[in-house]
């Protein structure tokens, strides 16, 4: 049987970003109370939590990830464990997992 993992972060204040981009800002900025209706504003550099970049992040290409279907986001795959190796090397228990055309996910933590 197949089964689907959702790998989405949950956005939250100060959550993991990309080394050197701004962290994740969550804040209120109305409330129930005062303002009738509770509302936040949120700061985000696009490499924080989960993300996909589409093809023009680093190729010439005009599309958008929104224009992507859904069903190429979806794949077979496997997990490697990689927790405490300071440099990710291919070792002969991964190869029975890697297979071609297929997604490789790194436990790192």
């Amino acid at each position: 049987m197949t089964k689907l993992i959702n790998l989405s972060q949950v956005i939250e204040d100060n959550m993991p970003v990309y080394p050197g981009d701004i962290r994740t800002n969550l804040f209120q900025i109305k409330y129930l109370n005062t303002n009738k209706y509770n509302d936040h504003r949120l700061d985000i550099s696009m490499h924080s939590g989960t993300h996909i970049d589409s093809p023009m992040h680093l190729t010439e290409n005009k599309e958008y990830i929104s224009e992507a279907s859904l069903e190429s986001f979806i794949a077979f795959g496997c997990v490697l464990d990689v927790r405490n190796q300071p440099v990710i090397k291919m070792k002969t228990e991964y190869e029975k997992l890697v297979k071609e055309h297929r997604v490789a996910l790194y436990r790192t933590r």
